[in-house]
């Protein structure tokens, strides 16, 4: 019952919105699976952290490294990941507010010789939301969906979840 006080004490004090030139850290975790091959199975988890900046209240673009593990039919490996993205805010002065999120994402950096990057390259579109507990601290969640840059018949479904520190 206390952390839930706690919550609500932190979500009642005033919010005043995001504003250009605002910038955020962020931390991040999440899965995600691949879809489109047929008797492939593979799953990843990733962790990142992102760092972005308002151009204006409701638009912001910032990049995102990571670490990524995953297993693909047995085997388990880790790799390094990246993103860059940009995010149109459905509001700029509310607690709670939806977004618009286009990003292209990097799986991986280590390419073997049968591939290039565009192998492990996505563009993806995806829909969130950030709630603000007080005025520099959210909780943000983002599904996104994703096409590969390589053969646009395989899709990336990605479900990231994390703190937000806004300054």
């Amino acid at each position: 019952m206390t952390s839930l006080s706690l919550i609500l004490c932190l979500h009642a004090q005033e919010f005043e919105g995001i504003e250009k030139g605002d910038k955020e850290l962020s931390f991040y975790a999440n899965l995600s699976t691949v879809v489109g091959y047929e008797n492939y199975n593979y799953a990843s988890g990733n962790v990142n952290v992102s760092y972005g900046a308002y151009l204006a209240n409701i638009f912001s673009i910032g990049i995102a490294p990571g670490l990524s593990v995953s297993t693909s039919n047995g085997e388990v490996n880790a790799d390094f990941s990246g993103s860059v993205f940009m995010n149109l805010n459905f509001s700029s002065t509310k607690r709670t507010f939806g977004f618009f999120r286009a990003s292209y994402y990097q799986s991986t950096f280590d390419v073997d010789d049968a591939a290039d990057l565009l192998t492990y390259a996505y563009a993806q579109a995806g829909l969130g939301f950030k709630s603000f507990f007080n005025e520099n601290l959210a909780w943000e969640t983002i599904l996104n969906y994703g096409l590969s840059l390589d053969n646009p018949e395989i899709g990336h479904i990605n479900l990231t979840t994390g703190l937000t520190i806004k300054f």
